[in-house]
């Protein structure tokens, strides 16, 4: 096997990775919950809707603070869907990077319509993805699928 390292130089020879394995992993229930952080009823209400329409768990809460809350609280979540901008407050930055302190292998999507793909490039966690609104929930389905590791569609 071979490939490139991080800074351009080469790895030869077999390789063996062992990464911790996430709480979603060793407990398939956790796969299918998703935590949406998003301070706009309205829109909380339409993703929730399509995730539980496409038989995804969702937990939506409409702050910073509740974020962090429900991270703690023990409940586990497959993937995280967080709104940039919070109103008052942390930033959607600041809760995904404490939802990886809690779970390193945690999937993240940003949402945000005022927030450009640099500021996404330059403040988002690693394997982060981020979608531009407005979207289409399908679009948001999509990727939630690709992070959760579902991509039979």
């Amino acid at each position: 096997m071979s490939g490139t390292q991080r800074g351009g130089g080469s790895l030869r020879g077999t390789v063996e990775c062992w990464e911790p394995m996430s709480e979603a992993a060793r407990n398939p229930a956790v796969e299918a919950r998703v935590l949406v952080v998003e301070d706009d009823r309205h829109i909380c209400e339409l993703l929730t809707d399509a995730l539980a329409a496409e038989g995804i768990e969702p937990r939506c809460v409409s702050s910073d603070r509740e974020g962090y809350e429900a991270l703690k609280s023990g409940e586990r979540f497959g993937c995280m869907v967080v709104d940039i901008n919070l109103g008052s407050g942390t930033t959607g930055f600041d809760v995904a990077r404490f939802g990886r302190q809690i779970d390193p292998q945690l999937a993240i999507i940003y949402v945000s319509g005022e927030i450009t793909e640099a500021s996404f490039e330059a403040f988002g966690v690693p394997g982060s993805l981020f979608l531009q609104k407005p979207f289409l929930p399908s679009d948001l389905l999509e990727r939630v699928r690709m992070l959760m590791g579902d991509n039979d569609d």
